[in-house]
């Protein structure tokens, strides 16, 4: 499941802070408690698809680019001096004439877009 408005959650996940616990995970702080934090996992395909898992309650019920997975990708990106945007499909993405990367529905062949531009 797609989120709806995409550039607030974008928004949204640039507030939050993370940080990395090992390779391919990430602990982010969670938006609705402030206490609390949400465990996200990053799996990079060679052929730019990336896979998520994410601990919050819209990842668990198989939503795909939560705030948390994009804090967490928008941490490695600043990492290599890039930054991340987000789009629905396919085509907004490539007007944008950026490098595009997928993120991978696990369930269904539905994803979000990402592109990657020096930051």
């Amino acid at each position: 499941m797609k989120p709806k408005h995409i550039k607030q959650l974008q928004a949204q996940s640039r507030k939050l802070q993370a940080r990395r616990v090992d390779h391919d995970t990430f602990v982010v702080e969670s938006v609705s408690n402030p206490v609390a934090n949400h465990v996200v996992t990053v799996k990079f395909e060679r052929d730019g698809t990336i896979h998520t898992r994410c601990t919050c309650e819209w990842a668990v019920n198989q939503g795909i680019a939560c705030s948390h997975v994009m804090a967490a990708l928008e941490y490695l990106a600043s990492m290599r001096g890039r930054t991340l945007s987000f789009w629905l499909t396919e085509e907004e993405a490539k007007r944008q004439k950026q490098r595009v990367f997928c993120l991978a529905d696990q369930r269904r062949d539905d994803g979000v877009w990402i592109t990657s531009r020096a930051g």
